[in-house]
């Protein structure tokens, strides 16, 4: 485990600028303590892949997302930032300190006076170009925030895996303390895989996913969902094959309602019962040869959560429709799409 010696991390409001001066009288100074920090990577990526794109004929649309992902999907950290507040109310930060860790665990030695905190923690946000740490001068508004979308409605994926955690930290005088911070994954992926084998012509085909959180509470671990972008799909470059894949990655969906959710005692924690209604969806658009755009829209009653990965495997049809191979994943297709009325997506 790698060892990062901070020295003393002050608290101006509470430690005395000399205080742990060596030859001094410490007696009036905060204790050592150790504090482990330890990504926990918890997904369904490899079963998902092996599960839908497991045949051998599939090979490199496999390997292209797993490229892909490779990234996003991992417990290996490039930066933590990692606040402390008081515990009550109005829980203010008391300090706050980031570092570059590169790194799937780091350990630190602080120096904290005797109080009750609640502390906060985030790793790769520094690189993220769509999500920032917002409102974190308290702890109750101390939030992932995704950027507003512009005009067009209409944003690129994250860029890396986002982690966090969240633990009460009680400093007891004159008693050696260790504490653990695990931080666990708080956005996602989809992937769209499409057969193009017995596909008629068509110029081009684009991909969006929508119905996802905007914005995640840290302190209660909770998503809101204040816009409804759409997330413009990248496309993979595959080796060889008859297949595209299109990936998005975002903060997950929303959950079932209440009435609809059964009991279901699993350890998968991506086991879920279906919603009443699509919870998520993809939108597919080809353009076809006379210039018209058959829009399909895929819907998923089934939440997308944090950690996950969902693949979805469909064939064009003569038309330009996207048809599912899931028979639970609900197709509604417009054909003339680009005639139905003013459209500012920039596909």
């Amino acid at each position: 485990m790698m060892k990062r010696f901070l020295g003393i991390l002050a608290f101006a409001l509470f430690v005395p600028t000399a205080c742990c001066l060596v030859d001094e009288d410490l007696s009036g100074c905060p204790d050592e303590y150790a504090i482990d920090y330890e990504m926990r990577l918890i997904t369904n990526v490899q079963t998902e892949i092996n599960t839908v794109i497991g045949l051998e004929a599939d090979l490199y649309i496999a390997n292209a997302l797993r490229e892909h992902l490779k990234d996003i999907f991992s417990d290996y950290a490039h930066d933590v930032d990692l606040s402390f507040y008081d515990y009550y109310e109005p829980r203010p930060v008391l300090q706050h300190f980031t570092d570059i860790i590169d790194a799937n665990q780091t350990s630190y030695t602080l120096h904290l006076p005797v109080h009750e905190y609640m502390h906060l923690a985030v790793a790769n946000i520094a690189d993220n170009h769509l999500v920032d740490l917002d409102d974190e001068q308290m702890c109750g508004t101390s939030r992932l925030r995704q950027e507003a979308p512009p005009a067009n409605n209409v944003i690129e994926s994250h860029n890396t895996g986002l982690f966090t955690a969240r633990l009460p930290m009680k400093i007891l005088e004159g008693v050696d303390q260790n504490f653990l911070v695990q931080l666990y994954m708080a956005n996602c992926a989809t992937a769209l895989v499409i057969d193009k084998s017995d596909a008629p012509d068509f110029e081009g085909l684009s991909a969006f996913t929508t119905g996802f959180a905007d914005s995640f509470s840290i302190a209660d671990s909770t998503y809101t969902f204040n816009a409804n972008p759409l997330v413009r799909a990248e496309r993979l470059d595959v080796e060889e094959g008859n297949l595209d894949c299109y990936v998005t990655v975002q903060f997950p969906s929303r959950e079932p309602e209440p009435e609809s959710k059964v009991v279901i005692e699993t350890t998968d924690p991506f086991i879920a019962p279906n919603a009443d209604e699509a919870l998520w969806e993809w939108q597919g658009y080809v353009t076809m040869p006379d210039g018209s755009i058959t829009q399909t829209r895929l819907g998923l009653l089934r939440p997308l959560r944090a950690g996950q990965l969902k693949i979805i495997r469909a064939h064009i049809g003569t038309d330009g429709s996207l048809i599912p191979d899931d028979y639970t994943v609900a197709a509604s297709v417009q054909l003339n799409w680009n005639d139905a009325g003013t459209h500012i997506i920039d596909l």
